[in-house]
C-alpha cells in the first residue's frame, strides 16, 4: 500500500510540474507535451487520470458553480443568478477538458501500438465519454468535430450540437467497453481509481455512466434517435455500479507539501480555518427537516462552534435580523418544518450561510462550520468545539475522496426511472440508495469507535457514532414517507435522498435539479427576485475572446434533453 501511495504521489508530483493553463485552448502542440514517438504511454496513462480528477473536482467538487446553485456550498457571489458568477468563472472547466484530459488523450489514441494499452486507451475513452457529456450537461454545444485540430489549421473550432455531442460520447463508450473487454495489452502502471485488477470495475462504470446520461436524456430519445427505454432496460442486467468497492471515486492522500496531495476541502478549511461557507439548507436537511438528526450529519460538518447564539452583529449580523417574508412560502416536505434563515440551528452551531447571501465576509473563519471527515478527509464531529487553524494537522489530513459515480448514485438512477419510465422497483432502489450511501459515509476512513479518541475532549468518537438502531429508524421513515406519497411526491422524495447523498458532488444534484425540479423545497435566494436560474452556463471568457466561433449565451438556455418549462426552477 505504502508503495502504491508512493507512485500517487510522484504522480501528483509530475503533473504539479508539467500542468499549465493556457487561453489558447485549441492549440493541439503544448510546449509542455512530448511527442506520440517519445511519450511512454504508461505515464501519459498517470497523467489522463490525475487530468480527469481535476476536472471532476473542477465541475463538481468543493465549492464549484454545481455545488453552489444546488444549495451544497453557498452562491454567494451575488443575490442575483446572472451576477453570481461570470465568464471567467468557467474557464477551468474549459481549460480542464480540453487543454488537459482531450488533449492526452488524444496523444494516448495516437500511439503507433495501441494493441498493447488497450486497458489505458478503453479507461481514457470512458473518462472522455463522461467529459463530454459533462460539457454538454453544463454548456450545451460544445467543440467536438474540430476540437484538438490546432496542427491541422483548425484554430476556432466551431460548436457542435449537443445533440452530436451525447451521440459521440455513447459511442465511445462502446469503444471504451470493446477495448477493455479484449483481455489483451499492458496491465497500466498505475490504476489511480481501481488499483490493480480494476477492469472489471471499469466496466461496471462504463455502463453506469452509460445509465447516468441515458436517465439524462430520458425525454430527449427523439432527439437522440434511441429507444431509451429499452436501453436502460438492458443496462439494468448489465455489470453496473452497485458495491463500495465499484465506486468510481478519485482517492485523495495526506501529503501536505511538494505536492499537496490532499482534498481540496481539507486544503482549504483545515489550514487557516473554515473558507467559504458550506449552504444553511443542506445543513438543514439533515437536521431539521425530518425532525431528527441525519446518520452521516457528523460525518458531514465539523462545528468550530457549538453555539452561536451568544455571536455579536459583527461576526453574525443576521442573527438579529428576521427572515425574508418570501421564506414563509416554503417548508419540508415532511412536516411544517421551516426552512432556514442566517443559520440551520444556531443553538447547535451549524452555521453556514443561505442561498444568494453575497454580503461581506465577517471575521468567522475560525466559527462556522466547515467540511468533516466525509468526504473531504477532515474532522469527525464529536462536540470538539475547536477551531480547524492548525496548519493541516486534523482529522484525516485530507485523505478523502472526490466521489464521481457510487453505488448511491446508481441505486437513485434505478429509483428515478423506476418511477418515471416504469421499469423496476422504485422502492427497493430508493431503499438500496439511501442505505449504500449511509453505509459509505458512516464506514469511511475506517473510524473505530474503540479506539479513535478526541485527543482535547478525551471522548471516545464511538459515543457519537449512529447506531444500527438510529440507522434503521431514519430508512423506515425515509419509507414510511415514501409509501404514503403520491407520485410526484414519491420523486421528490428521492430526489431529496440524492441531494443528501451526493455532498461533494454538485453536478449529480445540477442535473437532476433541471431534470426533474426536484426537491420542490429548495431555500429561495435571499433576493425574492433573483432572476432566472442557471439552466446552463455561461460560456467561458478564455473560449469567447479567443475563438471567433463562439458567442456568449445567456444562462436561459436549456441543454437538450431539459424539456422542462422555462422558469420551474429557481
Amino acid at each position: 500500500m505504502k508503495k502504491y501511495i508512493y507512485k500517487l504521489i510522484f504522480c501528483f508530483a509530475i503533473v504539479s510540474f508539467t500542468a499549465c493553463e493556457t487561453t489558447e485552448l485549441d492549440l493541439l502542440e503544448d510546449p509542455t507535451q512530448v511527442s506520440p514517438d517519445d511519450l511512454n504511454p504508461q505515464n501519459l496513462f498517470d497523467n489522463i487520470q490525475l487530468n480527469f480528477a481535476g476536472f471532476v473536482s473542477s465541475v463538481a467538487g468543493y465549492s464549484s458553480f454545481t455545488s453552489e446553485v444546488t444549495r451544497q456550498f453557498t452562491m454567494q457571489g451575488s443575490s442575483i443568478y446572472q451576477g453570481a458568477y461570470s465568464a471567467p468563472s468557467f474557464n477551468g472547466i474549459w481549460s480542464s477538458a480540453y487543454a488537459g484530459v482531450l488533449t492526452n488523450i488524444q496523444l494516448l489514441e495516437s500511439i503507433p501500438d495501441p494493441e498493447n494499452y488497450e486497458y489505458q486507451i478503453g479507461v481514457s475513452k470512458l473518462m472522455k465519454a463522461y467529459v463530454y457529456f459533462t460539457l454538454v450537461d453544463i454548456f450545451g454545444d460544445v467543440p467536438l468535430e474540430e476540437a484538438l485540430q490546432g496542427s491541422s489549421g483548425i484554430i476556432n473550432p466551431n460548436l457542435s450540437d449537443q445533440v452530436l455531442v451525447y451521440q459521440s460520447a455513447f459511442e465511445e463508450l462502446n469503444q471504451a467497453r470493446a477495448f477493455m473487454q479484449s483481455g489483451g495489452g499492458i496491465e497500466p502502471l498505475n490504476d489511480l481509481f481501481y488499483g490493480e485488477d480494476g477492469l472489471d470495475n471499469w466496466i461496471a462504470a462504463a455502463n453506469s455512466i452509460e445509465l447516468r446520461a441515458l436517465n439524462n436524456a430520458r425525454l430527449a430519445g427523439t432527439d437522440l434517435g434511441i429507444d431509451i427505454s429499452g436501453r436502460i432496460s438492458t443496462l439494468l442486467n448489465s455489470n453496473l455500479i452497485d458495491t463500495p468497492e465499484e465506486d468510481l471515486q478519485f482517492n485523495y492522500f495526506a501529503n501536505r507539501l511538494n505536492p499537496n496531495t490532499r482534498h481540496p476541502g481539507y486544503s482549504s478549511n483545515y489550514e487557516n480555518g473554515g473558507s467559504g461557507y458550506l449552504a444553511n439548507y443542506l445543513m438543514w436537511e439533515m437536521i431539521g427537516e425530518k425532525g431528527f438528526d441525519d446518520p452521516r450529519l457528523r460525518y458531514y460538518f465539523y462545528r468550530q462552534d457549538t453555539d452561536a447564539t451568544n455571536e455579536d452583529i459583527f461576526t453574525l449580523g443576521c442573527a438579529v435580523q428576521s427572515p425574508p417574508g418570501h421564506y414563509a412560502s416554503v417548508s419540508s416536505i415532511f412536516n411544517a418544518n421551516g426552512i432556514p434563515f442566517c443559520t440551520a440551528d444556531p443553538g447547535r452551531g451549524y452555521w453556514g450561510r443561505d442561498h444568494g447571501d453575497d454580503n461581506g465576509i465577517p471575521p468567522d473563519n475560525t466559527k462556522r462550520t466547515v467540511w468533516g471527515v466525509y468526504p473531504a478527509g477532515g474532522l469527525f464531529d464529536a462536540d470538539q468545539d475547536e477551531g480547524v487553524d492548525n496548519e493541516g494537522q486534523d482529522g484525516l489530513l485530507g485523505a478523502g475522496i472526490e466521489p464521481i459515480l457510487t453505488s448511491s448514485h446508481v441505486a437513485f438512477i434505478k429509483a428515478e426511472v423506476a418511477l418515471t419510465l416504469g421499469i423496476g422497483d422504485a422502492a427497493a432502489a430508493l431503499e438500496e440508495g439511501v442505505r449504500a450511501s449511509i453505509a459509505k459515509v458512516t464506514s469511511f476512513g475506517e473510524l473505530d469507535p474503540a479506539t479513535v479518541v478526541d485527543a482535547v475532549a478525551g471522548t471516545t468518537f464511538g459515543d457519537f457514532f449512529p447506531s444500527m438502531t438510529v440507522v434503521e429508524n431514519y430508512v423506515t421513515f425515509v419509507m414510511d414517507e415514501f409509501a404514503a406519497a403520491d407520485a410526484d411526491g414519491k420523486l421528490d422524495i428521492t430526489m431529496k435522498e440524492l441531494h443528501i447523498a451526493s455532498f461533494g458532488n454538485g453536478l449529480e444534484t445540477y442535473n437532476a435539479y433541471r431534470r426533474t425540479g426536484f426537491p420542490s423545497n429548495m431555500q429561495p435566494s435571499l433576493n425574492p427576485s433573483p432572476g432566472a436560474f442557471y439552466r446552463s452556463a455561461f460560456y467561458p471568457a478564455n473560449a469567447v475572446n479567443n475563438n471567433s466561433n463562439i458567442d456568449q449565451a445567456d444562462i436561459s438556455r436549456q441543454v437538450f434533453w431539459d424539456k422542462n418549462p422555462a422558469g420551474f426552477i429557481n
